[in-house]
C-alpha cells in the first residue's frame, strides 16, 4: 500500500492514505501477469466487472449497472457510468455513453501504472464519473540516455500482439518517447442469423445483402494500430509541460451495437488526439481535442464524425493544514453524420451536426488535524449543460481516521451525475424491427429524442477500512449502498398507425426518449488482501454484491400509446409506470466476482499464476418482448478464469516467456450472444534497454 496514487485526491499520496476506495496496478505487475491487453489487465483489479466478447474486445464495469434497464438494446448493458481517463484527458463516447475500449491509441508499451477509484467521483472529474474512475497513467523517462523497448507475442487463433517504444532523456529538463502498437486478432467464423435464429460458420448464409461490406475480415475480431509520442519539459522545480499526440485505426467484431441481423456486427474507428498538460506552481490546466470517424454496425447508416475538446483550469489555494481548490472546465461534444447519409431522408441516426456543451465549476477542500491522524476531504461541483438546461450539482465528503500507522479507517458520501448524450438528445431514427416469429411481420419505429431528459444520477454512501495486519499482510475493505435513478430508454407514448395494405403486416409506432420510474439499488463489500513474502506475492480479491431493481416494468410505452401485442392490449394498466411499488433482483450484473494475482520469482525465472472469477448471470434483450421462445434472454454461467506466463530471462535486458491463456478451458459465453472463450498459449520476447 505504499505505492502513489494522484488520482484519489489530486495529489501525490500513498494507498494507503487515499481517502476513497482505490486501486493501483502497476506496469510492472501487468506485465509478469502475461496480460496481452489494458483490458485484460483491468480483471486484476478489485471491483471491476471483465467480460470477453470476442477475442480481444471487452465490457468493462465498475460495480455493475448493466444490463439496465433489462430488456433493452444490447448498447443499455455496456458501461455507460464509469469514467476512462488517459493522463486525466477523458476518452468518453458522448454519442451513446461508454468507453470503446478498441478505439484507444495506447497500448500496455505506454502504460506506467492504473489508478481505479470506486464510486461516484463527479468532484474531481466531471460528469461521467457515476461508478468510478478509470485513469491510465502513461510513461515517463527516468534515466538519461536512450531507451527503447519491444514487445511481441504470437498466440493461437492467430492473434499477434506487438508494441515497441523509443524514449530518450535529453538532459534534466526535457524526455520524449514515440511508441508504436498493433494488434491482430482472430476468431472461428461463427455468426447466428437473427432472422432465420440459425447458427452459421459462413457470412454467405447471412440475411444480409451484402455480407461483405458487413464483414470484411470475417476470421478477424481485432485489427489494430496506433502510434503516440509524448514530450515532458520541466524548466523548473515548480513548472512541468507535458505535450502527448496520437493517432489509431482500428476494426473490431463485437456484440456491443444491435444489427438485427447477426450477434456480430463489426465497428470501425479512427482517430486523432492532442493534449497539453501544464503546471505551474499551484495552477494546473489541461487543453485537450479529439476528433476522428466512429462507424457503429458497419453495412449500415451509423457513420458518425466527431470533435471532442476539454479545457479545465484549477489552482490551490493552501493556509497551513487547510487546501482549497476552486477549479472551471469547458467541454465540446460535437457528433456529425451528415457526410455519411442523406439526412433529408432520415438515412442517419441523429442526421445533423449536433453540439453538446457542458461549463463546470468545481470547490474541493482538504483539512487535517489531531496531528494528521483525522483528514477531512471533499467538495462541489455545478455543471450546466447545452440540454437540459437546468443546473446539476455534484458532491462528495470523505473523511479518513488514521487510528495508528497500521490502521486507517474512513467514511464517504458523494453524488454524481451522467451528462446527456448526443444520441438520447438529438435521437432521429425510423427504425425497423421484426415483430413476432414469422419473417414478414415488422414494426416500424420512428425514434426521437429530448432534449429535456433529467440525468441519470448516482447517490453513495461508504464505509472502508486498510491495515496492516502483519509485517506481511495488508488487508483493504470497502462496503458501500447506492441508489442510481433517471434510467432513459425509448418509449412508445403515441396511437399506433396500422398498414395492411400491399405490405407485410407493419405496426408504426411514434416514440421518444423518456426518464422511467426506474432506480437502482445496489449494496456490497470488496476484499483486497496482499500477501508479500521474500519471493512470493499473493493477492486474492472479491466483491459480494446484492442489486435490486425498483418500481421496474418490462413495459415501453405510455397509456398514450393503442392497445398491441407489446402491452397486452391494455395501455392503461400496461406500461411504464405499472411496476410502481415493486422491487426485484436484478439479474445480470454478477453477485459474485474477484480474482487473485500469484507471482513467484527465482534465480531467472518469473512464474504468475492468475484468475477472475464472476457468479451466474441472465442478460435480458429487447427481442425478449416479442418472442415466447427464449430467444431473447442469454444464461451467462459462472465461471473461473486461470491464467500463467512463465518468463525466463537471460540477460537483463531480455526477456523469453511462454503465456497460456484459460487454462481450464472454460468455453462458456461471457455475454449475451458472443463468442466462445477459448485457450490459447502465447510465445514472445520482450527487450529493454
Amino acid at each position: 500500500m505504499n505505492v502513489t496514487i494522484v488520482s484519489a485526491s489530486k495529489k501525490a499520496e500513498t494507498l494507503f492514505n487515499a481517502p476513497l476506495s482505490a486501486s493501483v496496478l502497476t506496469k510492472e505487475e501487468i506485465s509478469l501477469s502475461g496480460a496481452t491487453s489494458i483490458m485484460e489487465a483491468l480483471r486484476l483489479i478489485p471491483g471491476l466487472i471483465v467480460r470477453q466478447l470476442t477475442n480481444g474486445n471487452y465490457d468493462i464495469h465498475i460495480r455493475g449497472l448493466d444490463n439496465v434497464p433489462p430488456n433493452s438494446l444490447r448498447l443499455s448493458s455496456t458501461n455507460t457510468t464509469a469514467l476512462v481517463m488517459i493522463d486525466n484527458r477523458p476518452v468518453y463516447n458522448y454519442l451513446q455513453g461508454g468507453i470503446i475500449w478498441e478505439s484507444l491509441p495506447i497500448d500496455l508499451n505506454d502504460i506506467q501504472k492504473i489508478e481505479v477509484i470506486r464510486g461516484p467521483s463527479s468532484t474531481l472529474y466531471g460528469p461521467n464519473a457515476v461508478s468510478g474512475v478509470i485513469n491510465i497513467i502513461t510513461n515517463k523517462v527516468e534515466k538519461y540516455g536512450l531507451h527503447t523497448q519491444v514487445e511481441t507475442q504470437i498466440g493461437t487463433l492467430r492473434t499477434s500482439v506487438i508494441n515497441g517504444a523509443v524514449g530518450y532523456r535529453f538532459n534534466k529538463k526535457l524526455t520524449a518517447i514515440m511508441s508504436a502498437n498493433f494488434q491482430s486478432r482472430g476468431r472461428e467464423i461463427v455468426y447466428q442469423d437473427l432472422q432465420k435464429q440459425r447458427w452459421f460458420n459462413t457470412i454467405d448464409s447471412l440475411s444480409t445483402l451484402d455480407p461483405l461490406q458487413v464483414y470484411p475480415h470475417p476470421d478477424r475480431s481485432l485489427i489494430k494500430h496506433g502510434a503516440n509520442a509524448f514530450i515532458n519539459y520541466t524548466p523548473t522545480s515548480k513548472v512541468e509541460l507535458n505535450l502527448s499526440a496520437g493517432l489509431q485505426k482500428s476494426e473490431a467484431q463485437t456484440c456491443t451495437f444491435d444489427s438485427f441481423v447477426s450477434n456480430i456486427n463489426t465497428f470501425t474507428s479512427t482517430s486523432q488526439y492532442v493534449d497539453i498538460r501544464a503546471a505551474i506552481s499551484r495552477l494546473t490546466t489541461q487543453f485537450s481535442f479529439n476528433t476522428g470517424n466512429q462507424q457503429t454496425v458497419l453495412g449500415f447508416k451509423t457513420s458518425f464524425d466527431y470533435y471532442n475538446t476539454d479545457l479545465s483550469f484549477e489552482y490551490e489555494f493552501k493556509i497551513k493544514r487547510l487546501s482549497i481548490k476552486p477549479a472551471i472546465a469547458y467541454r465540446s461534444a460535437i457528433y456529425d453524420d451528415t457526410k455519411r447519409g442523406d439526412a433529408s431522408k432520415r438515412e442517419g441516426t441523429i442526421n445533423g451536426r449536433r453540439h453538446m456543451e457542458t461549463y463546470g465549476a468545481t470547490l474541493r477542500g482538504e483539512y487535517s488535524f489531531w496531528k494528521e491522524s483525522v483528514r477531512l476531504t471533499g467538495g462541489i461541483r455545478a455543471d450546466q449543460f447545452t440540454y437540459p438546461g437546468d443546473l446539476y450539482w455534484s458532491y462528495q465528503a470523505a473523511s479518513s481516521i488514521s487510528a495508528n500507522k497500521n490502521n486507517l479507517f474512513r467514511i464517504v458520501y458523494s453524488k454524481a451525475f451522467r451528462s446527456p448524450f448526443i444520441y438520447d438528445t438529438y435521437q432521429d431514427l425510423f427504425l425497423t424491427l421484426p415483430l413476432g416469429t414469422e419473417p414478414e411481420t415488422y414494426m416500424l419505429n420512428n425514434m426521437l429524442g429530448n432534449k429535456n431528459l433529467n440525468l441519470l444520477s448516482s447517490t453513495m454512501f461508504e464505509v472502508g477500512y486498510r491495515g496492516k495486519v502483519s509485517e506481511k499482510i495488508t488487508l483493504d475493505i470497502e462496503g458501500y449502498s447506492t441508489k442510481t435513478k433517471n434510467f432513459s430508454a425509448n418509449i412508445i407514448d403515441t396511437p399506433t398507425s396500422v398498414i395492411p395494405d400491399n405490405y407485410p403486416f407493419l405496426l408504426i409506432y411514434d416514440s421518444h426518449t423518456l426518464n422511467t420510474p426506474l432506480s437502482v439499488r445496489q449494496m456490497g463489500i470488496t476484499t483486497s488482501i496482499h500477501i508479500q513474502l521474500k519471493k512470493l506475492t499473493i493477492k486474492p480479491f472479491v466483491t459480494i454484491q446484492k442489486t435490486t431493481l425498483h418500481d421496474y416494468t418490462h413495459f415501453t410505452n405510455t397509456s398514450d400509446a393503442s392497445p398491441s401485442p407489446l402491452n397486452n392490449f391494455d395501455p392503461l394498466n400496461n406500461n411504464i409506470y405499472s411496476g410502481m411499488g415493486t422491487e426485484m433482483d436484478h439479474k445480470f450484473t454478477p453477485k459474485a466476482y474477484g480474482g487473485i494475482y500469484v507471482n513467484y520469482q527465482f534465480s531467472k525465472f518469473n512464474v504468475n499464476v492468475n484468475g477472475y472469477y464472476f457468479s451466474k448471470h441472465t442478460f435480458y434483450h429487447i427481442s425478449n418482448l416479442f418472442t415466447t421462445d427464449g430467444s431473447g434472454q442469454g444464461e451467462v454461467e459462472s465461471k473461473a478464469i486461470i491464467n500463467a506466463k512463465i518468463s525466463f530471462t537471460p540477460i537483463k535486458a531480455l526477456s523469453l516467456f511462454v503465456n497460456a491463456k484459460n487454462i481450464l478451458n472454460k468455453q462458456s459465453r461471457e455475454y449475451y450472444l458472443s463468442d466462445m472463450t477459448p485457450a490459447m498459449i502465447f510465445g514472445g520476447l520482450s527487450f529493454k534497454m
